[in-house]
């Protein structure tokens, strides 16, 4: 068994996140790799949302479309997701009046799902307890589905009780009352075998993550407006602020959040903003006075389906060539993206060596599907980072600066960088052209000599950056030899990385003995494909991810020389017009006409992956 999937579906405000942040944390503690899943409307109340868990003994970041188990806290769960169900799967819920179709009857019979009634308006009257305890009871029932110790299971809910302790009593006594419920058929949700290697994991969202790189990396102001699905990077480092010592502000807007934090950066403090697609709309005239100031700024776009208010809380990837191509004008700057919570951390913290070292804004994408999902992660590498603050001149060498020092000429574009109030003479820093020491001039030989040279930035960053890393049957990257020979060269970036390494991860270890759970979880096609592929070229054939987290400048000497040899190059992302394929045409000419692209505010399922790999002939 390679992994387990439970959906718990019901109206927003009905707790459906507690009982999978819960869960997620117990199992973790139990042994179990988890990754969790979020889908809710644009509603604080209502509506029909859901928080699914993928529980694996291995490190697992994606969701599988169809799960073993469907718990719904109401009606609209009942009809909703029975073709989300596995063969023999559960539909668990608490409508005791509530009457199924006839199609729907037909599907639960011919897919014999077992429907569990649990009576939460009777267990509710008997504690004398509140309605809102729903969500406990179901959390109890899940645990004794999985067969695990309710011990662990209290322990987690006394620690999220413990600023309520009045409360904590009658938790433990649901909790008991959903763990003991019996009915008349057995409930069973088998798990795989425990893993003791990630009791040390941590649990903890893209943006939480993002949070905590921007601790890491010295921030020290952080201002924004709140835009989904950027807004719970506000709300952490808010939760965190007695702690770090952080200034938060929510400004009153996104041009104002913007303008905070790069006066910020501008009088030498690390600072950071963060929003979504409309919100950074309007970033984008500091995003230009940035560049050409010549002052660092870090900008986080998390990504969500538009255009204009669009799906404000689904996923996509469709602010690519917006990142690269936003502001007015021609000036540096580099864009990265974040797919998962190390990445949040690690690249985050590198964002602001990248800003201070060549004097741009860097923009770092991630997607609400990376922002909000819960990783079991390892515990960050908080040793190797150094912070880099480029040309800013040390104090003792201040005395030695002239004004026309700030926007010197360079070989690579950098100029020395010393901020407002420090013993060195001053300079003018407007957002017209300039001459070095800052002084507007609209003469056309020093405006070209100024612009060549904040545009030479851009090769001695491309320099600078790593190329693409090459994944394969494991989870970590790989070296690629020059003249290695691909099957199949996928390329992606972003959020698509989780799911491919999980697909690739388990092609290339289960090939020849997938387990019944996934062929149930798979169409008939693919299942039947599965079945078939013992001795076949699948278990020869050599599959490459390859994963861009640096988007621009673009990197593609590895792209080039792995394409050239491979005899199939796919590219997978969540946007329409495939951005990154546009992007690498546009550098190199290479045109990859093998797209796997979505953009209906999902993300992609571990199914959708696998079924297409299969279909490719070997």
């Amino acid at each position: 068994m390679s992994r387990v999937s439970v959906k718990i579906v019901g109206a927003s405000g009905q707790g459906i996140n507690s009982i999978g942040e819960i869960l997620a944390k117990a199992l973790k503690r139990s042994g179990y790799f988890v990754f969790g899943y979020r889908e809710y409307p644009s509603l604080i109340k209502g509506g029909h949302a859901s928080y699914q868990l993928d529980i694996a003994s291995h490190k697992i970041t994606s969701s599988k479309k169809i799960v073993d188990a469907v718990v719904s806290l109401d009606h609209h769960g009942l009809s909703i997701h029975l073709d989300e169900i596995n063969d023999g799967g559960y539909l668990i819920h608490d409508m005791s009046e509530w009457d199924f179709g006839e199609e729907e009857k037909k599907k639960i019979e011919a897919k014999n799902i077992k429907v569990i009634l649990l009576p939460t308006d009777e267990i509710i009257k008997e504690l004398n307890a509140p309605y809102v305890v729903q969500n406990v009871l179901f959390t109890g029932l899940l645990w004794s589905a999985f067969n695990q110790d309710v011990s662990k299971l209290k322990e987690v809910v006394k620690e999220r009780f413990a600023s309520k302790p009045k409360l904590i009593d009658l938790n433990m006594n649901c909790i008991d009352k959903g763990y003991e419920f019996k009915s008349e058929e057995e409930i069973e949700i088998k798990l795989p075998d425990a893993n003791k290697d990630c009791s040390d994991a941590m649990l903890i969202t893209g943006n939480q993550a993002i949070g905590l790189g921007a601790v890491h990396a010295g921030v020290r102001m952080f201002a924004s407006y709140p835009m989904t699905p950027a807004s719970s990077i506000l709300t952490y480092l808010a939760e965190i602020q007695n702690k770090t010592g952080m200034v938060i502000k929510q400004a009153e807007d996104e041009i104002t959040a913007s303008q905070m934090a790069s006066a910020s950066y501008f009088m030498g403090t690390r600072a950071m903003t963060g929003t979504s697609g409309g919100g950074f709309d309007l970033m984008t005239e500091t995003l230009s006075m940035v560049g050409i100031i010549e002052s660092p700024m870090v900008f986080v776009l998390a990504q969500r389906p538009g255009p204009a208010t669009g799906m404000p809380t689904w996923t996509a990837q469709g602010d690519l060539l917006l990142a690269v191509h936003s502001g007015h004008g021609e000036f540096p700057r580099c864009v990265m993206s974040v797919s998962d919570a190390e990445d949040g951390f690690k690249l985050t913290a590198e964002a602001h060596n990248i800003a201070e070292r060549f004097q741009i804004p860097v923009i770092l994408l991630t997607d609400k599907h990376t922002a909000e999902s819960l990783f079991t992660s390892e515990k960050f590498d908080q040793k190797s980072y150094e912070i880099d603050r480029g040309q800013l001149v040390d104090e003792r060498d201040l005395s030695e600066m002239k004004a026309e020092d700030r926007f010197m000429i360079t070989d690579d574009g950098v100029s020395p960088r010393w901020v407002p109030g420090q013993a060195a003479p001053g300079y003018n820093a407007t957002s017209y052209e300039n001459l070095p020491d800052g002084t507007i001039t609209e003469d056309s030989v020093p405006a070209k000599e100024m612009f060549d040279k904040r545009m030479r930035k851009m090769k001695a960053l491309k320099d600078s950056l790593p190329e693409p890393e090459l994944y394969g049957a494991n989870r970590e990257p790989r070296s690629a030899d020059r003249n290695e020979e691909l099957d199949i060269l996928i390329i992606g970036w972003g959020s698509t990385k989780n799911v491919l390494v999980d697909v690739l991860r388990d092609l290339s270890r289960q090939s020849n003995k997938l387990s019944s759970t996934e062929r149930q979880s798979t169409s008939g096609e693919v299942a039947s494909r599965l079945g078939s592929s013992r001795g076949s070229s699948l278990e020869e054939s050599k599959i490459g991810y390859l994963h861009y987290s640096h988007l621009w400048p673009l990197k593609t000497e590895k792209l080039l020389e792995l394409s050239s040899k491979a005899k199939k190059v796919v590219i997978v992302e969540g946007n329409n017009q495939s951005q990154l394929g546009m992007l690498i045409k546009q550098e190199t000419g290479l045109s990859i006409e093998d797209k796997i692209l979505k953009y209906d505010g999902r993300p992609f399922f571990y199914e959708e992956i696998l079924e297409r790999i299969l279909n490719y002939k070997f």
